[in-house]
Parts: structure tokens; C-alpha cells; sequence
């Protein structure tokens, strides 16, 4: 498999897990892909800091607010040959309370 098929593939993949589509790479988009509640941003990576995530999930926010999407991050260690990892979904606080309200104590019960 090349390099590339990889990462194209991860994007397909994060694109269908969301019911959207895949922006060509040349498109010039900040984006990877889009569905009708949600755009993202595609990270295959060997290491990745916190802090790179965290910068990453922000931008993704801040671009899915004009949209009136949430934005969020998928992104998956790439191990080597024969040595998956699953794709992990990131995204802010105020994205996660954007899709799900925020969570009360009767919830519980």
C-alpha cells in the first residue's frame, strides 16, 4: 500500500462514519471532509502532541461555526504494517455540548 492510499483511505473512512464526503486534497479546503452536521479534519499520524491536537480541534470548531456544523478531529496512529490502531474522534468541549446539551445529575436516574 502507498503512502498516500492511506491517508486517503483514512479520510474516506472518517467522511462515511459521518455520512459526508471526502474533499480532494488539491481543493485548497481546511477541511477533509463534510456531511450535513459536521465537518473534519484528518490526522494519520506517527505522534501527534496534545498540544497539536488541541490547536487542531480548536481550528476545527472555529471552522464548523459559520457552517453550523461541529467540527472535530479524527485521527490514527499509524503503527506499521499488519499493526492497526482505530480512529479516535476529538473535538472540544463546547462542540460535544453543541451535539449533546450539557448533562445534569437527573440524567443519572
Amino acid at each position: 500500500m502507498s503512502t498516500n492510499y492511506g491517508w486517503k483511505q483514512f479520510e474516506r473512512e472518517a467522511a462515511r462514519l459521518f455520512g459526508g464526503r471526502r474533499f480532494p486534497a488539491n481543493s485548497g479546503a481546511a477541511i477533509d471532509f463534510e456531511s450535513a452536521g459536521f465537518i473534519g479534519q484528518c490526522k494519520l499520524v506517527k505522534t501527534l502532541s496534545l498540544e497539536a491536537l488541541t490547536q487542531l480541534a480548536e481550528q476545527a470548531a472555529q471552522l464548523g461555526i459559520p457552517r453550523n456544523k461541529t467540527g472535530v478531529v479524527c485521527v490514527k496512529v499509524r503503527r506499521g504494517r499488519g499493526r492497526g490502531s482505530p480512529m479516535l474522534v476529538v473535538c472540544t468541549a463546547q462542540m460535544w455540548e453543541q451535539l449533546n446539551g450539557t448533562a445534569t445529575l437527573s440524567d443519572l436516574s
